[in-house]
C-alpha cells in the first residue's frame, strides 16, 4: 500500500513563506525611504518649525532607513527590539524637525514592520499604544509651539484623521498577520499529520505482512501436527493389518478400516488448511462442514453417525479446534474402543458452546486411564480458548468427550467482516 504524495500547494507555501516575508520587508524599506525623502523635502519647503530643524530632519530620516535595512539582516524578534526602540525615538525627532503633519504615514510603515516581526498581538498593541502616545504628545507640542491652538477644530480634525489611519492600519495589519500565521500553523499541522499518516501506513503495511506470515506459519504448524500425526497413525495401522492379515483377518480388517478413516481425516485436514490459506471454506456453513466430516467418515464403512448441530458462526480458531477434535475423537473411538456408532452434538447454549461426542466402544476405567498425545493436546487447546474438557467412560459403556467453550468463541456482529 503506497502512501499518497504530499499536496503541492502545502509544500510551496512552506518553501515561499520566508521569501514572502522578506519581500514584504524590502517593500517596507523602500516605502520608508521614499516617505523619509518626502518628509525631508516638505520640511525644506517651509513646513519645519524652525530653519535648522529642516537640516536635522535629514539625519533622523537616514537613521530610520538604516534601521530598516539592519532589520532585514536580523531574524530573531528579540534582537530587533533595540532597533524598534531607536525607530520610535527618531520617528518623534523626524516629526519634530520636519513639522510635517502627515508624518503619521512614516509611523504606519515602521509599525507595519513591527507587526510583521512581533510574536504576539500583545506586543503589537503595546508598541502601537507607545508610538500613538508619542505622536499625540508631539502633535500637542507642535500645536503649542506653532501657535495653532486658536484653530482648535482644524487641529482636532487633522489629528483625528491621523488617529483613524493609524487605528485602521493597526486593525487591518494585525488581522492579516494573524490570519497568515494561523494559516502557517494549519499548513505545518497538516504537513505533520501527513507525515504521521505516511508513517502509520508504513507501519500498517509491516504489521499486515507480519500478520500474514504469522498466519501462514500457524497453518503450516497445524498441517505438520495434524496431518503428520494422522499419517503416522495410518502407517502404524496398515503395518498392523499386514502382520495380522493371515493369522487374524478380522483384526486386520479393523486396522484397514481405521487406517482408511484416518487417511480421510488427514485429507480433510489438508483441505481445511488450504481453504484457510485461500480465505475460504468451499462456500459451506460450519454446520455443513461438520456434517461433511461425519458423512465422509461413515461412507462405505460399517460406522453409524448421528448428529445434532446448531447453526452458528465461530472464530476460525474455534472452528478449526472443533473440527480437529471431532476427527480425533472418532479416530480414537475406532482405534482404541472398536466403536461402530457415534453421536455428535454441537449446541449453542447462549453464554457457552457445548461439544459432545460419544461412542459405543469398549470404554475404559477412568481411574487407570492415561491421556495420550491427542487428548493432552486437546485439553491444552481448550484451556487456551478459555473452555473446559470433561471425559467420561466405563468399561463396556463407550467413551464420551464433552467440551464447553465460552461465548467469546462465537463470531460477533462487530468482527464478522474481518473474519470473512
Amino acid at each position: 500500500m503506497s502512501a499518497p504524495k504530499k499536496p503541492l500547494h502545502g509544500l510551496l507555501g512552506k518553501l515561499n513563506s520566508g521569501a514572502v516575508v522578506y519581500a514584504t520587508r524590502v517593500l517596507l524599506l523602500v516605502a520608508q525611504a521614499v516617505m523619509c525623502i518626502i518628509v525631508c523635502v516638505s520640511a525644506f519647503g517651509g513646513l519645519a518649525l524652525f530653519p535648522l530643524a529642516a537640516v536635522l530632519s535629514i539625519p533622523a530620516a537616514a537613521v530610520l532607513v538604516i534601521s530598516a535595512g539592519l532589520k532585514l539582516r536580523v531574524r530573531e524578534f528579540r534582537s530587533k527590539i533595540v532597533l524598534f526602540v531607536i525607530d520610535s525615538v527618531f520617528l518623534v525627532l523626524l516629526s519634530v524637525f520636519s513639522g510635517v503633519t502627515f508624518s503619521y504615514v512614516t509611523y504606519a510603515i515602521v509599525l507595519s514592520d513591527f507587526y510583521l516581526s512581533a510574536s504576539s498581538l500583545r506586543d503589537s498593541t503595546i508598541y502601537f499604544g507607545t508610538n500613538l502616545g508619542l505622536y499625540t504628545v508631539w502633535y500637542i507640542v507642535s500645536a503649542v509651539i506653532g501657535k495653532r491652538l486658536a484653530s482648535a477644530f482644524y487641529i482636532s480634525s487633522e489629528y483625528f484623521v491621523a488617529l483613524t489611519v493609524l487605528a485602521l492600519h493597526f486593525a487591518i495589519c494585525n488581522f492579516a498577520v494573524t490570519v497568515w500565521r494561523k494559516n502557517r500553523v494549519i499548513e505545518e499541522n497538516l504537513a505533520e499529520l501527513e507525515k504521521s499518516r505516511e508513517e502509520l501506513m508504513h507501519a500498517y503495511d509491516r504489521l499486515e505482512e507480519a500478520t500474514v506470515l504469522e498466519e501462514r506459519n500457524r497453518i503450516a504448524k497445524d498441517i505438520h501436527d495434524t496431518a503428520g500425526h494422522s499419517l503416522t497413525t495410518v502407517i502404524m495401522q496398515t503395518e498392523a493389518a499386514r502382520l495380522n492379515i493371515d493369522k487374524d483377518p478380522e483384526k486386520a480388517k479393523k486396522c484397514i478400516t481405521a487406517a482408511n478413516i484416518q487417511a480421510k481425516n488427514c485429507l480433510e485436514q489438508l483441505r481445511m488448511s488450504v481453504h484457510l490459506l485461500s480465505g475460504k471454506r468451499a462456500g459451506l456453513t460450519f454446520k455443513q462442514f461438520l456434517e461433511n466430516i461425519l458423512e465422509e467418515t461413515s461412507a462405505g464403512t460399517y460406522l453409524t453417525m448421528r448428529s445434532k448441530i446448531d447453526e452458528m458462526e465461530l472464530t476460525e480458531e474455534a472452528e478449526r479446534f472443533i473440527a480437529n477434535t471431532l476427527r480425533e475423537g472418532i479416530s480414537n473411538g475406532i482405534r482404541h474402543g472398536g466403536s461402530t456408532a457415534f453421536l455428535f452434538e454441537l449446541q449453542d447454549k447462549g453464554n457457552y458452546i457445548e461439544f459432545l461426542l460419544s461412542d459405543n466402544g469398549a470404554g475404559v476405567d477412568m481411574k487407570t486411564f492415561e491421556e495420550g498425545f491427542g487428548i493432552s493436546g486437546m485439553r491444552a487447546k481448550v484451556q487456551s480458548l478459555g473452555g473446559m474438557l470433561h471425559l467420561s467412560s466405563e468399561p463396556g459403556e463407550g467413551f464420551e468427550i464433552c467440551l464447553s467453550l465460552p461465548a467469546s468463541c462465537k463470531l460477533s456482529e462487530a468482527n464478522k467482516s474481518t473474519e470473512v
